[in-house]
């Protein structure tokens, strides 16, 4: 059973995009990339995003963040804990998914149990 994703579209400008993440996991099993933004359905539809800031939490499950493309590129490893990863310093994460690139990000699971949660939260620039 895929994870429920809910999004909560926290800012929407020309520019800055910050939207909040909540997973559930409806039974004991992982998936693998699933959507997790969609970078065409906010303002300007952008064609790429870079990642400034993340900040995580998540009780039972390793999240594995990933660019889209015809091959998925891995982005970073949200660990079971809280967390903030900050990448402002030299502008942020940049989408080098290469071939097929769709500009949105993906999400794979580990360790998943029945009603696992996580929330994810990205700060975003729009490029």
């Amino acid at each position: 059973m895929a994870i429920t994703v809910t999004r909560q579209t926290l800012v929407d400008g020309s520019r800055n995009l910050v939207v909040k993440h909540h997973l559930v996991s409806g039974a004991a099993s992982d998936v693998t990339a699933q959507l997790l933004t969609d970078v065409s359905t906010y303002v300007d539809a952008p064609a790429t995003v870079k990642i400034v800031r993340i900040e995580s939490a998540s009780a039972d499950m390793d999240i594995d963040l990933h660019w889209d493309a015809t091959t998925d590129v891995d982005i970073l490893t949200l660990p079971i804990g809280e967390d903030i990863y900050d990448f402002s310093s030299f502008g942020g994460l940049i989408n080098n998914a290469g071939a097929g690139i769709t500009g949105d990000i993906m999400f794979s699971t580990r360790g998943a149990a029945a009603d696992t949660e996580a929330t994810i939260i990205l700060f975003m620039k729009k490029s």
